[in-house]
């Protein structure tokens, strides 16, 4: 595609850019491409430039101090599992994309981000708010777009070994073979013992965990206007964690077996004024989980399964606005589960619309959707934001949105399902500033987020999942600013986040307070960052008092082009030894440190 051609397909959004020079496209707010800086909605992007800054063992290490996010239940260190909550709502509600399409995991569960990849991955966006009106059920939150295509015409392996016996390995290759054409690999290995992740518990053991994986893509630019692409994504993770001590019988499990795998391919189409894509996509997820001590005969399995085909098309119509159209069908399939004899599946088909205008200053869009939900019916959502631009490099938008959440097979089969639940509809209101000059970036978010029927665990075995109402209200602050030669991120979040059914009580596992500073400099080549974290006090469950305490940790690295293709790594985590868990009875890492190199060819 010319970049002429992408130029003006692009005008629409363009006008509504602080900084013309921008050059940093999105394509996570209306699933086409566009500048960051014309999305009504906060949105932020980690480049691979980034990752490698930051040197991450898990994409939780990499998306933590990220504002608005907080891993809530994070039960030991790398591998083990790790929810994400996103502005105070659900883990279940971040909407997780690979390479723009739902993973098959998000089929009974959330995803587990400390099970996820991260060496393959070459660039991630991430909203926030609902997106439900573009994505459909899930996106109360927000929405996470991991992202393992790039163009870059890169060959690069790499290796680091560091604290708990760790040790990985990477090979990805990017070539363009020919003018048209582009292929891509990528492959990694990674292994620790661990530590004793509990140790209150009896078994007192490390708790290991290894991953190996593989990125398979193709790219083929059939003429002008025409792309094509096809992709594949594949792990399997072993993990050994402490079994819950028994009340009666036997203990529970204590090891993990993870296998994912995702196909994905698409058509797009660009020209002056269309752009179209029609996508298709299947992925399965299973997880085993069994005692090693009374071996595989006491393996409980869950395996699930998305199919998804999508397509979309958006006319400018003029240099000041666009119209925009697609559908999406999806099936869910819960392929086993060995807790319930019942294998259930349920289509899902969506149609949605949106409409951008501009009159300078103002900025309007206007999105609706219509999901109908073989197994809990029909569900309109949809959403609406005016943007202005304002005098001195200043802008502000207000928007409203709607969303809903068909509750999981795991909601409803599972431990303490209940087949009485009802979907969960959200309505969120907010209020976004702004000014970008040329040392200070800032951003300040109001917002507030009502649930209606929220699905929340309560403790027992016997239709113990239940319907609440929640009220979440929030204010985000980020500041990007220079001093001299370096370079500051910060954050911070305020998050009241009340169930409406228990006394107003702070939902589980949300700090109401939560901040972040990351500082980089470049110096004599090399590249220097320090990173710190602040989470708040939290309740530990919505049916005890547990109170855990707030914490703070840590992390310096480098990173040293040792010559034009070999550079250098490392890095410390927890870097003052905080002792802190955050979830009761499960200590988080001690300081950690880990060294490598990277070759580019």
């Amino acid at each position: 595609m010319s970049k002429k051609l992408l130029a003006v397909a692009l005008l629409p959004w363009a006008a509504f850019a602080q900084n013309s020079s921008d050059s940093t496209n999105i394509t996570i707010y209306n699933r086409v491409e566009q500048p960051l800086t014309s999305a009504l909605a906060p949105v932020e992007v980690i480049t691979k430039a980034e990752i490698e800054r930051r040197q991450p063992r898990s994409l939780v290490d990499l998306l933590e101090t990220l504002p608005g996010m907080q891993f809530g239940s994070q039960n030991g260190g790398i591998g083990q599992n790790s929810s994400l909550f996103v502005r105070g709502t659900n883990s279940d509600h971040v909407l997780v994309l690979l390479n723009g399409r739902p993973m098959a995991q998000m089929v009974n569960s959330n995803v587990d981000f400390s099970q996820l990849p991260v060496n393959n991955v070459q660039r991630i966006e991430y909203i926030r708010g609902p997106r439900a009106a573009i994505y459909g059920s899930k996106a109360i939150g927000g929405v996470v777009n991991i992202i393992t295509t790039s163009q870059v015409n890169t060959a690069q392996v790499g290796v680091t070994t560091g604290s708990n016996d760790y040790y990985a390995a990477d090979v990805s290759i990017n070539q363009w073979v020919t003018d048209a054409t582009r292929l891509q690999l990528a492959t990694g290995y990674r292994d620790t013992r661990g530590y004793d992740v509990k140790p209150a518990n009896s078994q007192t053991d490390r708790d290991s965990f290894d991953s190996k994986n593989l990125t398979l893509g193709i790219e083929h630019q059939l003429n002008q206007n025409w792309t094509w692409d096809a992709n594949f994504n594949g792990w399997e993770n072993n993990l050994e964690y402490d079994f819950y001590e028994p009340v009666w019988g036997s203990p529970g499990s204590d090891s993990n077996q993870t296998t994912t795998y995702q196909v994905d391919t698409g058509i797009r189409y660009q020209d002056e004024l269309l752009n179209g894509q029609l996508n298709a996509s299947y992925g399965e997820y299973e997880a085993k989980d069994w005692n090693k001590f009374a071996g595989h005969q006491t393996t409980s399995n869950t395996s699930t399964a998305t199919t998804r085909i999508d397509g979309l098309i958006q006319y400018s119509y003029s240099e000041r606005g666009n119209v925009l159209a697609g559908m999406d069908w999806q099936q869910d399939h819960l392929l086993a589960r060995s807790t319930a004899n019942i294998s259930p599946m349920r289509d899902n088909t969506g149609v949605f619309t949106s409409v951008f205008h501009r009159w300078s200053p103002v900025s309007l869009e206007l999105t609706g959707r219509v999901d109908d939900n073989e197994q809990f019916g029909t569900h309109g959502t949809w959403q609406s934001a005016i943007g202005v631009e304002l005098p001195g490099q200043h802008k502000a938008s207000v928007s409203y949105g709607t969303a809903f959440k068909a509750p999981t097979f795991s909601n409803l089969y599972g431990f303490g399902g209940n087949l009485e639940l009802n979907p969960e509809e959200s309505e969120n209101w907010e209020l976004g500033l702004g000014g970008n000059y040329s040392l200070l970036d800032w951003q300040l978010n109001f917002y507030r987020n009502e649930i209606d029927n929220l699905i929340v665990y309560q403790g027992g075995n016997v239709n113990s999942t239940k319907n609440t109402d929640a009220l979440i209200k929030g204010i985000e602050v980020v500041v990007k600013a220079e001093t001299g030669l370096v370079h500051h991120t910060l954050s911070y979040d305020y998050t009241d986040a009340k169930d409406g059914n228990n006394e107003g009580r702070q939902l589980a596992r949300r700090a109401k307070r939560k901040a972040s500073w990351t500082g980089d400099i470049d110096v004599a080549g090399a590249n220097l960052f320090a990173q710190a974290l602040y989470v708040g006090e939290r309740n530990d469950s919505a049916y005890s008092d547990v109170v855990m305490p707030s914490y703070t940790i840590w992390n310096i690295g480098a990173r040293y082009p040792l010559t034009q293709q070999l550079t250098l790594n490392g890095k410390i985590n927890n870097l003052f030894d905080k002792d802190y868990q955050v979830v009761d009875g499960y200590d988080a890492p001690d300081m950690e440190f880990y060294v490598g190199a990277d070759y580019r060819f």
